[in-house]
């Protein structure tokens, strides 16, 4: 429960700046990853994003769907709502999803699996949620050769940005969440253990990011 609490305190001191700093880690290309997810799950007429942030994934999903975000997160979920105000977002843990059974067709996450405290418990829920043959699609950086290099570059030539504008015990949260990054493979078999039928693997960055999409069996 407590690394639960520090997550959203983290990401509530930091709702402000967030959208900011992911567009100048990514180069700003992380709205064009994120359309390339939803890609993956086009034509699901209710959709749930799991970690939803300020709502950016939602907020370019299908204006016809019924969106709804979950996240730990209080100060992340007031810019969300903000933002995307047709939408649906709700104060809540992705390893308890307050939904019924078979409510979704598709369930995204966009940068948010590593921080997963429980992430059996979790595909065990969305799992659980997503309608029979529903689609599960994950943004999340890749653990590789290139890990420590990113790792090197947050402790030393963009910290000066990351202490600014977050300050020393959140971007040092930040590095501990790089660090625990999962391999594209690694990913596989923890969603193919747990009910899950890989579709589709996409690399960007240089293979810095993966998209991985999958299937409920």
């Amino acid at each position: 429960m407590k690394h639960k609490q520090i997550i959203a305190d983290v990401f509530s001191s930091v709702s402000r700046h967030y959208d900011t700093f992911l567009n100048l880690i990514t180069f700003r290309r992380i709205k064009d990853w994120q359309r390339a997810m939803l890609k993956e799950v086009e034509g699901a007429k209710t959709l749930l994003d799991v970690g939803t942030g300020t709502g950016e994934v939602l907020l370019q999903a299908d204006p016809q769907a019924m969106r709804v975000g979950i996240d730990l997160s209080l100060g992340m979920l007031k810019v969300a709502r903000k933002k995307c105000p047709n939408c649906g977002f709700v104060l809540a843990d992705a390893e308890n999803v307050p939904f019924k059974t078979s409510s979704f067709d598709a369930i995204t996450l966009s940068l948010v699996y590593r921080h997963l405290y429980n992430r059996d418990q979790f595909l065990k829920e969305a799992r659980r949620v997503l309608k029979p043959e529903g689609r599960l699609a994950i943004l999340d950086i890749n653990k590789f050769w290139l890990t420590p290099l990113l790792v090197f570059l947050m402790k030393f030539p963009i910290k000066p940005l990351g202490l600014m504008l977050f300050g020393r015990d959140k971007w040092e949260f930040f590095i501990h969440s790089l660090e625990n990054s999962l391999s594209e493979e690694e990913l596989k078999r923890e969603l193919e253990s747990n009910g899950f039928k890989v579709i589709k693997t996409q690399k960007r960055l240089f293979g810095i990011v993966y998209i991985v999409s999958a299937q409920r069996i």
